[in-house]
């Protein structure tokens, strides 16, 4: 049986109009007393997605209707849960969540298009199983080097089997989202406890949120330690958050966790990002931590950093590009072809690509593609050979983060009157299914299968195909020569 997901907010106490919203206020100065003013400035976050990875978003509420898109529906396609229209909100908790990343008055990117993901039911509860494949779908679902956000509030002991959360976490991180996560509410008798015992908040690359009261208090139920990497206001008894809910277009409720800090740093991730849309995800989150406000949180516990989120919208520096992703290869007669997705460019235009191609751990050949190409075809080769491939970026100020050694298909001739698998020919370096069609140009030289999982070549001649691995992705168009 798979170990169950829980959220990281704490029930509200009753509905209540939205007033002047002391979260907003507090994030755009940095000591107290409140003045009252909760403005951030003139960025929006438009133009940049958020993934509430949660129990779904009433898209049709006030402070979020026409901002919302459906994204995946785990409970709904499980039959476990079912909501009408799928990726709404049967619980409040993603709909409240929402809100505070971009609500129109309550959020902090008041214009970000928020993408629903459900993978919680109407009481708050998931499996591990599901969230995973709600992080793929993600991936699946996003184009590298293109700035999105993903909030989780919501998280597993470490001991049941939450490495696997952290994985699909990791590897969103590397192809250019930028991962917020709460670091939980304690046991189940509300003690806090170390966040490094939490998936996904023990995630080093993530930023993991704990939460403050207004009077700056670190709350009595927030985890903490060295995994967090700062707070922001999620509430207490005294004073929660106002936000969003689920139960009309115009309801409100209050609610106090983690889960309500952590969709605040979401926000302001997309504020970033609109500003200067190639960032890469290290560069938004250094920002973050080390623009917040520090040593004004009290009753902090010791292994803890004393920083509180500070919305500050200077530009960041421009860095080397990041790590090129979803990295194709395709065999040909002596030859590899190798495309991939660009990433995150550093806030400077990519100059130029290089391909390497290792055998036994040496380069034995380089390729290097000038501007902003995205495919190279690599000559010289042995059939029979296993080869492996590692792309990298450059811009201006450097070589950026280069992939891993990339296991790349076997080099071989392609014969007339032969089946073959579709993995023999071409292969990505990830998780993601690689999805094949044939040119209708091509049909009489070759075919796939029913299942699209073998490839029969029929004749001599080329064999156009064209390979896709993420939704809404341009098609990697080939030519397989069949000799």
């Amino acid at each position: 049986m798979c170990a169950s997901v829980g959220l990281t907010g704490v029930s509200g106490v009753v509905s209540a109009p939205v007033t002047a919203p002391w979260h907003l206020d507090r994030l755009n100065q940095v000591a107290l007393p409140l003045d009252g003013n909760s403005a951030l400035g003139a960025l929006t976050g438009a133009g940049i997605d958020i993934y509430i990875i949660d129990t779904g978003v009433r898209g049709t509420h006030e402070q979020l209707a026409g901002r919302v898109a459906p994204g995946i529906d785990i409970p709904t396609q499980n039959d476990d849960a079912p909501v009408n229209p799928p990726t709404s909100d049967c619980d409040g908790h993603g709909t409240h969540v929402a809100g505070l990343a971009a609500g129109s008055t309550v959020g902090v990117a008041p214009q970000a298009r928020i993408i629903s993901v459900r993978v919680l039911d109407c009481a708050g509860d998931g499996s591990i199983a599901d969230v995973v494949d709600a992080l793929r779908w993600v991936r699946g679902h996003h184009r590298s080097g293109v700035a999105a956000i993903a909030n989780l509030s919501l998280g597993v002991d470490l001991g049941d089997d939450g490495a696997e959360i952290d994985e699909q976490v990791l590897a969103m991180i590397k192809e250019g989202i930028v991962v917020t996560v709460a670091a939980g509410n304690g046991d189940q008798q509300g003690r806090p406890f170390d966040a490094c015992r939490i998936a996904p908040g023990n995630e080093s690359r993530a930023i993991t949120v704990g939460a403050t009261s207004i009077t700056d208090a670190m709350t009595s139920y927030s985890n903490y330690g060295p995994c967090v990497d700062l707070f922001a206001p999620g509430g207490d008894r005294t004073r929660a958050l106002e936000s969003s809910w689920w139960e009309s277009d115009t309801d409100y409720d209050i609610d106090v966790g983690t889960s309500m800090a952590s969709p605040l740093v979401a926000g302001y991730a997309a504020l970033l990002a609109q500003q200067q849309p190639g960032l890469c995800v290290d560069a938004i989150a250094e920002a973050i931590v080390s623009r917040a406000t520090q040593g004004v949180i009290t009753g902090l516990e010791a292994t803890s950093p004393n920083r509180l989120l500070h919305v500050e919208v200077s530009p960041v520096a421009a860095t080397v590009p990041g790590q090129p992703s979803h990295v194709i290869t395709t065999t040909d007669n002596g030859a590899l072809h190798v495309s991939w997705d660009s990433p995150c460019d550093g806030g400077s235009p990519i100059t130029s690509t290089r391909v390497s191609v290792l055998l036994n751990g040496k380069v034995v050949k380089k390729a290097t593609i000038v501007g902003t190409g995205k495919t190279a075809r690599i000559t010289g080769l042995r059939n029979g050979l296993s080869y492996h491939v590692v792309v990298k970026a450059k811009n201006v100020l450097g070589e950026g983060v280069a992939t891993s050694r990339i296991r790349a298909v076997r080099v071989s001739n392609l014969r007339k009157g032969t089946t073959v698998p579709v993995s023999s020919v071409g292969d990505i370096d990830s998780d993601l299914s690689l999805l094949w069609a044939v040119s209708s140009a091509s049909t009489s030289i070759c075919s796939l299968n029913a299942s699209k999982t073998k490839l029969t070549l029929k004749r001599s001649g080329l064999c156009r195909v064209r390979l896709r691995a993420i939704e809404g992705q341009t098609p990697v168009k080939r030519n397989l020569r069949v000799s």
